[in-house]
């Protein structure tokens, strides 16, 4: 009878030991992200407005320099630089998919 309740007793911390580690050997999946950085590069001679999905993000660039967007959802993208005095001087356009992580878009207006 003591062998049989002891034999019980044992299982039973066995049994609770198993669970114990197998609850706390859990980690949480990693998160998601679904959003990207771009690092826009203008290649021109004049100052150029800058727009994205056609809003625009920055006004008056300057050309040869390299301006960031953060927090950008994953997924095609319009991006375009006009000249300030309108497309008269220069305009480049493309169109990009934007992952997760860095992503770069060259513009030669």
């Amino acid at each position: 009878m003591k062998k049989n309740v002891l034999l019980k007793g044992f299982l039973i911390l066995v049994l609770v030991s198993l669970l114990a580690f197998s609850i706390t050997g859990c980690v949480p999946a990693p998160p998601i992200i679904t959003t990207g950085t771009v690092y826009i590069y203008i290649y021109g001679t004049y100052w150029y407005n800058i727009y994205m999905d056609n809003m625009l993000k920055f006004s008056t660039a300057s050309p040869y320099y390299t301006y960031i967007i953060y927090n950008v959802p994953t997924g095609y993208h319009y991006f375009e630089a006009v000249d300030i005095d309108g497309a008269w001087w220069g305009y480049d356009n493309v169109t990009q998919y934007i992952y997760s992580g860095a992503n770069y878009v060259y513009l030669w207006p």
